[in-house]
């Protein structure tokens, strides 16, 4: 049966909406075909074509109704607003009200969330409170509303164009809808939008834009018209739901070790963001991952069962998704939970090391921006001429792996010399969680043994209540800034001065120190400084200034040296200097920055030791960051803890070397990822446990050192992923392999 009539108003907007949406499903299951690896096109069509068929029925029904509401509430509806134009005033007014009471209430809520919400740790008191900004702001707002709706409406009447088929009021809303797209681009041009993931936003685009073209069609344009009476619409439309609600749930049950998942995440456009909001809607137990759309839960009627679980030895259940039940443990083995205090240590080796120490963390830097490593800008010319110098008198090692890829996992599993998922956390969920007074650090049994621990920082993770300050006896953290402000400090020129001042009294009074400080600059805002002056723009302008950070710090880690010649602490004083993670720059999926994944872009950092009276070496052993506070007590001749899962690298420093053993990574879930993810490298074998996606991948790092080639799926190398795979969920599990 044909239409008789002409759809209401409502109607062809609904459907203008579904029919956009549903085109952008289309595209963007070809563009995970296209852009992805090993996709399967029905698999990413059903997901995709589903998923944003089902919210553009959604979308199609709640702005359909929004429209309707509207209209219905204006005498006349929009053919009102066309006849009256004293109504068409009116109601302009009103919307631009609205629009002056939006930005009080916005106004308010952002001065309040800067004032008092943002330093909220607690993400239910940081929901409170955001909602009781918004009540307490409604009432100025609505205040603004009347105030202002009879002045606007008369400068409506005067200033807004009306023309036959378009009121004044609909003027108002294409124009107000044009502000506010042109302040979300302003918005984003401030928030570096060229490194976030703008997929989403492209496709909600595309979709807007074939939702405009099929309404221009099929109910502007004469020929749309005329070809629309003559289709049967009435079986058509719902014909159209039934299939979306076929293929979305056909794309339910995809199983989640399908490589289009894996596509998806290197090729979608908004396709990633609908499978996150799939899971979610469908996690029936509440413990964050479902058992539909790959979202990998095994029980999704328990909340203690997902991927990543802590699998409980000899229950019987498989909490952590992978297979089987943990085997209990061989007796008498330890872990890292029967950690205990040891007793006061003693420099025990004769010939040890007795002077000081001095540890230099930079953050975020790769190792591959040394210039001993290879690396200049321009070509040829080295950005940290004071690093290269230690490396060439030191050890210098190139295949060193952060534990985590972020400073609040990556600090406190150098101090415990523990993986993350090792460490008591007061709430491992948190981004910025304290250390429990359970942990214990490599310092204790520098101090205890008669070195006299000293932190010098200034950056607002160094806080003493974050546990990773035991065993210090002194600890500074003056004038460190708010976690929003430290994104555009300059804070160098704030820490190296008090630590020279401290390393002068150290050797005025002939103590014995080991004194650790952290530089901050490579770290999100990047800064501009004088004596680097920046010339590019756009992503090359943002790598630009973050290697310039680099060359910035290297020149204060020269004041240091410096000074430690000055005062004659050079040849007592053996230095290490190492990044606490990498930093990406689009070499996977076009991700930046870091605290996403494991890649080695975001795991790779520079480790050196410069110890007087010891040769240079280089070394190529696979080591961890976990390793430094087991090589520093070896190399003072004390007694290593057993809570410490490191091991010495002092063989590898004497020129020796070091006998094969793995290293582990983990991206931990936290308020910032959802995301699961733990590695292990071994004898240039890299397996990555993508456990939050139930999903395996393997690389060659000696041949492919970039990791881009996923040999997973590839039969030649399945069984050294099993055996791999058999490792790493023994790490994982906390058992002997």
């Amino acid at each position: 049966m044909t239409e008789s009539r002409p759809p209401r108003f409502h109607l062809p907007v609904a459907l203008s909406a579904f029919a956009g949406l549903l085109g952008a499903g289309v595209v963007d299951a070809l563009a995970v075909v296209v852009r992805g690896h090993q996709a399967s096109f029905l698999e990413a069509l059903a997901l995709s074509v589903g998923l944003y068929g089902a919210c553009g029925l959604i979308v199609a029904a709640l702005l359909g109704w929004a429209v309707a509401t509207a209209l219905g509430a204006i005498p006349g509806g929009w053919r009102g607003l066309i006849e009256d134009a004293a109504l068409d005033g009116r109601v302009s007014g009103l919307l631009l009200g609205a629009t002056a009471g939006g930005l009080v209430l916005a106004l308010g809520a952002g001065i309040g969330h800067k004032a008092f919400v943002a330093g909220m740790n607690s993400q239910t008191l940081v929901t409170i409170a955001t909602a009781g900004l918004a009540l307490i702001m409604a009432l100025p707002a609505t205040l603004a509303l009347l105030a202002s709706w009879r002045l606007l409406a008369r400068l409506a009447l005067r200033f807004v164009p009306r023309r036959p088929k378009l009121p004044r009021a609909g003027v108002v809303v294409l124009a107000l809808t044009l502000l506010g797209l042109l302040a979300f681009v302003a918005a984003l041009s401030r928030a570096d939008w060229r490194v976030l993931d703008l997929g989403p936003l492209w496709a909600a685009g595309l979709a807007l834009a074939l939702g405009i073209a099929h309404g221009g069609f099929w109910h502007v344009s004469a020929a749309g018209q005329r070809l629309l009476r003559k289709l049967p619409t009435r079986i058509l439309r719902p014909a159209l739901a039934v299939v979306v609600g076929l293929l979305l749930l056909v794309g339910s049950h995809i199983k989640e070790s399908s490589p289009t998942y894996a596509a998806i995440n290197e090729g979608g456009l908004g396709l990633k963001f609908a499978l996150k909001l799939a899971r979610q809607a469908t996690d029936r137990d509440g413990d964050g991952y479902s058992a539909l759309f790959g979202g990998g839960d095994c029980d999704d009627t328990r909340a203690d069962v997902y991927p990543g679980a802590d699998d409980i030895p000899g229950d019987g259940i498989d909490q952590n998704c992978e297979g089987g039940d943990a085997p209990l443990p061989t007796p008498g083995a330890a872990t890292a939970g029967d950690a205990k205090p040891t007793e006061p240590a003693q420099a025990t080796k004769t010939g040890a090391f007795s002077g000081n120490i001095l540890i230099i963390a930079i953050d975020a830097t790769r190792a591959d921006r040394l210039g001993v490593a290879g690396y200049g800008r321009p070509a040829g010319r080295s950005l940290t001429p004071n690093l290269d110098a230690l490396a060439r008198r030191g050890a210098y090692f190139r295949r060193v792996w952060a534990q985590a890829p972020n400073t609040p996992r990556s600090f406190p599993s150098f101090v415990t010399s523990l993986y993350p998922s090792e460490i008591a956390w007061q709430k491992k969920t948190f981004n910025y969680s304290p250390l429990l007074p359970s942990n214990h650090t490599f310092f204790e049994p520098l101090a205890a043994a008669g070195w006299k621990p000293i932190g010098i920082f200034s950056h607002f993770y160094f806080t003493p209540d974050r546990g990773i300050s035991k065993g210090f006896a002194e600890w500074s953290d003056d004038g460190a800034k708010s976690i929003a402000d430290s994104n555009k400090d300059i804070a160098a020129p704030r820490i190296v001065p008090r630590v020279l001042e401290r390393l002068k009294k150290a050797a005025a009074t002939k103590e014995r120190f080991v004194l650790w400080t952290h530089l901050f600059e490579p770290h999100s805002s990047y800064m501009s400084h004088p004596e680097f002056p920046s010339t590019l723009s756009g992503v090359q302008g943002l790598e630009e200034k973050y290697d310039y950070e680099i060359a910035y710090d290297d020149q204060w880690i020269g004041k240091i040296l410096q000074t430690l010649d000055e005062t004659k602490l050079a040849d007592s004083t053996a230095i290490v200097a190492f990044g606490d993670h990498g930093e990406a720059w689009g070499e996977h999926n076009r991700i930046y920055f870091h605290g996403q994944n494991l890649t080695e872009e975001q795991l790779r950092v520079p480790l050196i030791f410069a110890i007087p009276g010891r040769k240079p070496v280089v070394s190529d052993d696979e080591v961890g960051l976990i390793d430094v506070g087991p090589t520093l007590l070896d190399l003072l001749g004390i007694e290593p803890a057993a809570y410490l899962h490191g091991r010495s690298l002092l063989p590898a420093i004497d020129g020796g070397a070091l006998p094969p053993r793995p290293i582990f990574a983990e991206l931990l879930p936290s308020t910032a990822t959802h995301d699961h993810h733990v590695v292990m490298v071994d004898r240039g074998k890299k397996i990555v446990h993508k456990v939050s996606e139930r999903r395996f991948e393997l690389f060659d790092l000696s041949a492919d050192p970039g990791q881009m080639k996923n040999l997973a799926e590839e039969p030649a190398h399945k069984q050294l992923l099993d055996d791999l795979k058999a490792r790493l969920l023994a790490h994982e599990e906390k058992r002997a392999p």
